[in-house]
């Protein structure tokens, strides 16, 4: 009996240490760190349906500073499931008839959806930009010149105050530095990710710069200001454009916001967002 009773107490000490184990491991495992944009009735459809946010998924390849590659840097995922807008062929018509701009180009290019921020001009469109980081060979001046880059975009039919901010966590937009993109990214320096719930409307987006290029040469701020003025325009809601003489050129043919870039926006912030197939 002594025996049983002994050999009873060995199994469950034995169990006992198993569920033990078992739960240490439990707490010291990582959690997933997760991104997801954070919805608020402000920056969303105004119906009563509740937005589902959908991620933006960044497509490679994205400029060189110097040697103007071609890159694609934006795709809206899950395309699908953005709503259609309530008349799409008033849209149409209203984009055909347009004379200034490429709107046209990014409806064939973006599958007929449009994305855009909500009407931000009484609460500012939150931008904040990385002002500390270990990235070698960065400096306050990278900081600097990607807010001025930001800045160039505003008026001209912009419905939106942008507002640069301290608080990464109170922010729409974020822009953070790399030493460089891995080599499977090909020339990439740049790149911007975007998020929309399902009507289109934009609600998050982030902007990715490289300190150094493929080969790790540095890239002077200088350098970096027409990159980080095109991805400003992805983040704002803009696609590529087919017109070689504008910002949004899938290649590095201007350094400068050009009159056709502000028309495009300009039209597309007086639409409604969403899918006009």
């Amino acid at each position: 009996m002594r025996r049983a009773d002994a050999l009873l107490g060995v199994i469950v000490g034995a169990f006992a240490l198993f569920v033990g184990s078992r739960v240490a491991e439990r707490r010291s495992a990582p959690r997933p760190h997760t991104n997801a944009p954070k919805e608020s009735p402000d920056d969303s459809a105004t119906d009563d349906a509740q937005p589902n946010v959908r991620t933006g998924d960044a497509m490679p390849r994205v400029r060189d500073a110097h040697a103007g590659s071609n890159y694609r840097d934006v795709r809206i995922i899950q395309r699908g499931q953005i709503a259609r807008v309530a008349n799409p062929e008033e849209i149409r018509a209203q984009i055909a008839s347009s004379r200034e701009g490429y709107l046209a180009d990014m409806l064939v290019a973006d599958s007929g959806l449009l994305v855009r921020w909500p009407d931000r001009r009484e609460k500012g469109l939150r931008i904040w930009v990385q002002s500390n980081t270990s990235v070698r060979d960065w400096d306050l001046r990278y900081a600097q010149m990607a807010r001025d880059a930001f800045a160039d975009w505003t008026g001209n039919g912009l419905p939106a105050r942008l507002d640069f901010v301290l608080d990464s966590a109170s922010s729409d937009i974020q822009i953070v530095w790399v030493d460089r993109f891995p080599p499977e990214a090909g020339q990439r320096v740049g790149n911007t990710t975007r998020a929309n719930d399902q009507n289109g409307w934009l609600v998050a987006a982030e902007v990715t710069v490289a300190v150094h290029d493929s080969v790790g040469r540095t890239i002077d701020p200088s350098d970096l200001a027409g990159i980080v003025r095109h991805e400003a325009g992805h983040a704002l809601g803009l696609g590529h454009s087919n017109d070689s003489t504008t910002k949004m050129f899938p290649f590095e043919m201007t350094n400068n916001i050009t009159p056709a870039d502000r028309a495009t926006l300009r039209l597309l912030y007086q639409l409604s967002p969403g899918s006009v197939r």
